[in-house]
């Protein structure tokens, strides 16, 4: 006979993913779906309780993963991060071993795709947040291609004046998608990880 944690943990999968409609009510169904799912997490990991099973642990993720994966796609950025806060506090309260074991490894591995979805959002929301055509973007781009590229032939290679490659060098950095670093006597510009990503996506769409 299932146990009153367990029916609760079942009862979550009825509501978390929301269904198709428009962006308030999405946000509002994610909003809904995280507050269930993340307070019975809360619970079965609190100080003395114990979540022993299986099938109740399994049909919770899979409610959580329905989850993820509308939040995914609407690019949900403070849904993501509160969920991947939400897996990361109850690892931390989780203890290795025992009869928790199983639960342990579904909200560490919940908190992977997370952190993966939220990566991926806010890369997106990086590359909207600049104007393809802007010179931010054109130097990243230039970057991403070129390591170590200078900033005086970045001002040749696009013909901009060295004020406004300073200038836009200081917002790619400011954002996280480039670098300066020195490499023996000269001075380069590096993409970063998010950097290089943004910069394929523009790449992508021109190619669309």
């Amino acid at each position: 006979m299932p146990s009153t944690a367990t029916a609760a943990l079942d009862r979550t999968s009825a509501g978390v993913a929301p269904a198709p409609g428009n962006t308030a009510e999405d946000a509002e169904g994610l909003s809904r779906g995280l507050d269930t799912w993340a307070t019975k997490l809360r619970e079965e990991t609190g100080e003395g309780k114990v979540l022993g099973d299986h099938a109740a642990v399994d049909r919770w993720a899979a409610a959580v993963g329905r989850w993820l994966v509308d939040a995914t796609l609407l690019a949900d950025i403070p849904s993501l991060r509160s969920a991947l806060q939400a897996f990361q506090a109850a690892g931390m309260r989780l203890q290795p071993g025992g009869a928790t074991t199983r639960l342990e490894a579904v909200v560490t591995a919940l908190a992977e795709v997370a952190q993966s979805a939220l990566d991926r959002a806010e890369q997106a929301a990086l590359a909207d947040d600049l104007d393809p055509k802007s010179w931010a973007a054109k130097m990243l781009v230039l970057v991403h291609g070129e390591p170590h590229i200078t900033s005086s032939d970045v001002c040749s290679r696009l013909g901009a004046h060295e004020a406004q490659i300073s200038r836009s060098g200081k917002a790619l950095m400011e954002r996280g998608l480039v670098v300066k670093t020195r490499l023996g006597r000269s001075k380069g510009w590096y993409a970063t990880p998010r950097g290089g990503a943004v910069a394929t996506q523009f790449a992508e769409r021109e190619n669309e």
